[in-house]
């Protein structure tokens, strides 16, 4: 008899006829331990990707204008974002110039809730250019969503 429950012992079964989850042999009991960790890592490795997906999608299709006009003897350079976006006011956008200078944007106008701008933002450039270049960092929202997406373009 005793050797029976030694053999059930080491196939992880409980003697006693208590319920309950039986954690078994250590070496299996680690291993299963090792799957669940393995099944977590690949599902936070699939979900980086299908989040990061969809950041690219809103990337490529978020069609951003910066728009350059004079202003005395400066240059007005107003960003706008096509129909169906709009510009995170909260995360105001900023061009930094190859100088390291940077133009943050702004505008007068926001949303009721003020999170986003109700008009175009825009900063003023020192001097005459009818071509801005720098990296244009802006925080870009579908209409209807509450998450905006950081896009960062060089100029």
């Amino acid at each position: 008899m005793r050797e029976r429950a030694e053999s059930q012992l080491d196939r992880g079964v409980t003697l006693s006829g208590a319920k309950g989850a039986v954690l078994g042999h250590a070496p299996f009991a680690s291993l299963r331990v090792t799957r669940v960790v393995a099944r977590l890592a690949a599902a936070s490795v699939l979900a980086v990707c299908v989040l990061a997906s969809c950041m690219s999608r809103l990337d490529r299709s978020t069609t951003l204008h910066l728009a350059t006009t004079p202003a005395g003897p400066d240059t007005r350079v107003t960003l706008s974002a096509e129909p169906g976006f709009k510009l995170n006011a909260h995360l105001a956008p900023a061009l930094e110039l190859a100088d390291g200078a940077i133009l943050r944007f702004d505008a007068a106008q926001r949303t009721a809730d003020s999170a986003y701008f109700a008009v175009p933002p825009s900063a003023l450039l020192r001097g005459r250019h009818d071509r801005v270049h720098g990296t244009l960092r802006v925080s870009v929202c579908r209409d209807g969503e509450q998450v905006c997406r950081s896009i960062t373009l060089e100029l």
